[in-house]
């Protein structure tokens, strides 16, 4: 009796096992070519992105009153010959700016307003 019902275990695990091959065989064409029609989608997401971060500053800007600090080194970059605006934001500008002035005063190049830097524009 054993054995019978062992032989029918055996049989319908062999039946569900193709079953489940067969199906993977013909599933995974079928994901390769959703995965493909949904990649030119994902390209223009990145894309839509850079706006939203611009607009994010944008915003922080306006809600965010320019540091009188910033300004004045700002200011002082400037009068030392960066190409910059003094609009009192710490931005990418701003710390390419004090990078330049530490390279060319022979300083430690952080790209932050450390003592030196101060020290050296005069702040």
């Amino acid at each position: 009796m054993k054995s019978e019902k062992m032989k029918v275990f055996a049989t319908v695990g062999s039946i569900l096992t193709g079953l489940v091959l067969s199906s993977a065989v013909i599933l995974l064409p079928v994901q390769g070519a959703i995965a493909d029609n949904a990649a030119p989608k994902a390209a223009p997401k990145a894309a839509a992105k850079a706006p939203a971060k611009k607009h994010m500053k944008k915003a922080m800007k306006k809600h965010h009153a320019p540091s009188a600090e910033w300004k004045k080194v700002q200011n002082a970059l400037i009068a030392k010959g960066a190409k910059i605006k003094a609009d009192g934001y710490p931005g990418r500008a701003t710390k390419k700016a004090i990078l330049d002035f530490q390279k060319k005063n022979k300083l430690k190049t952080t790209g932050k307003l450390d003592p030196a830097t101060k020290k050296a524009l005069g702040i």
